[in-house]
């Protein structure tokens, strides 16, 4: 449910639309991410969701906050 809740979020933005998932195992779970445009997204099953603008350093955002960032990005 979570993954899908983040998705919708990401889809209202036209960059995202079709946008691959790729998917890394890692030691706090299964590690999934989008990059589009400069921005990454990324997310564990649990725990908050990171975005990184170009090289700048991972922030760490809540589902709620998501929208807004990603906004300001583009």
């Amino acid at each position: 449910m979570r993954d899908k809740s983040i998705l919708e979020k990401l889809k209202a933005f036209r960059e995202f639309d079709g946008a691959i998932i790729n998917r890394y195992p890692a030691r706090e779970g299964l590690l999934k991410f989008i990059k589009v445009d400069g921005i990454t997204v990324s997310w564990y099953n649990r725990g908050k969701i990171g975005v990184q603008i170009g090289n700048a350093d991972t922030i760490g955002v809540g589902i709620r906050e998501l929208s807004d960032v990603i906004s300001e990005a583009i």
